[in-house]
């Protein structure tokens, strides 16, 4: 049996798009339209203007050609009120979040923020935990009965400003402990500088999501159920096992990884590669890769759970 994240629709396709960004509507330099642009320009198939506690709805921007997603960014606190960022995605509207409006809570604290991330998760909305280096979160600060569906492991601008956008290594330690996370990846961006500069924020983080058509309820479905890859360039083409073996499909790379719990790991390197099938080692209860190209650029596959008992431990609470 073939056991994959990728939605296995023959209809379904891969859409590029960035799901964190801002706007002037907080305390980025362009407007959602001007966004949207920009992003269509540079061959983007969707984009998620997420303004810190502001929803701008971008809904009439959508074309048939280019969706946008609806969401915003939360300034919270962890259960411990260790400061976090959160981001909300969904479709098209949710209950109690009015379009262009503030979306600020009563107190920023974890009493009250993580009882209102698990709120809206339950509407509908998709839940990410950003920035986690950024945010010098540690991991035991998250417990195992948690209202996010992922962690943010790439975040371009924080890693490009600061050298810390990278979560990858908080992301793994989450999975170690046996929780189950997707991942993400994006800009963040805030355009304060020229697009087309070398100091620019855009354009270095990116999510593909495999959906069933480019509608943003099909996107947001690709999402919760796993069905993307994080990238900061390369493409992931397939991912799955099958048996006892690991097939990963890839754009030109020069190193694959194939990845379960602590040890259990393989790589392949070489120039020009595009597939690898190893036998799994036989202690894994997750797998997943990433692959890596000549320029140093990476793309992460979510992990395939193979033991959903070991994995049961980290599911949400309240769902």
């Amino acid at each position: 049996m073939k056991k994959t994240t990728f939605i296995q629709d023959e209809n379904a396709i891969f859409l590029k798009g960035n799901i964190h960004s801002h706007s002037c509507n907080s305390d980025g330099s362009l407007t959602p339209k001007e966004m949207k642009e920009a992003y269509k320009h540079h061959g983007y198939d969707f984009l998620a203007v997420t303004d810190h506690n502001f929803y701008s709805d971008t809904r009439k921007l959508s074309e048939y050609n280019f969706t946008m997603v609806q969401g915003f960014e939360l300034y919270a606190n962890a259960s411990n009120d260790h400061d976090i960022h959160v981001n909300f995605l969904w479709a098209d509207s949710i209950d109690g979040i009015k379009p262009n409006s503030k979306v600020a809570l009563p107190e920023r604290s974890g009493k009250v923020s993580i009882p209102f991330c698990y709120d809206l998760r339950k509407k509908g909305a998709y839940v990410m935990l950003n920035h986690p280096h950024w945010s010098k979160l540690k991991t035991p600060e998250i417990e195992d009965n948690n209202p996010y569906d992922a962690i943010e492991i790439i975040n371009y601008a924080t890693e490009w400003l600061e050298r810390t956008g990278d979560g990858t290594v908080f992301w793994t330690e989450m999975l170690h402990r046996g929780l189950k996370f997707w991942n993400g990846g994006d800009d963040d961006n805030h355009n304060h500088q020229d697009l087309d500069s070398m100091y620019s924020d855009s354009f270095g983080g990116f999510t593909v999501v495999k959906a069933r058509n480019r509608s943003a309820e099909a996107i947001i479905e690709a999402m919760k159920c796993g069905s993307f890859y994080t990238s900061e360039g390369p493409s992931i083409y397939d991912f799955y096992v099958e048996g006892n073996e690991v097939h990963v499909l890839c754009s030109p790379c020069e190193r694959i990884f194939v990845c379960g719990e602590f040890r259990c790991f393989q790589r392949k390197f070489g120039r020009h590669l595009t597939e690898y099938v190893t036998k799994l080692v036989g202690k894994e209860h997750m797998v997943r890769c990433e692959v890596m190209d000549a320029r140093g650029r990476s793309a992460w596959s979510n992990p395939i759970y193979l033991d959903e008992e070991y994995y049961s431990k980290g599911s949400k609470e309240n769902d």
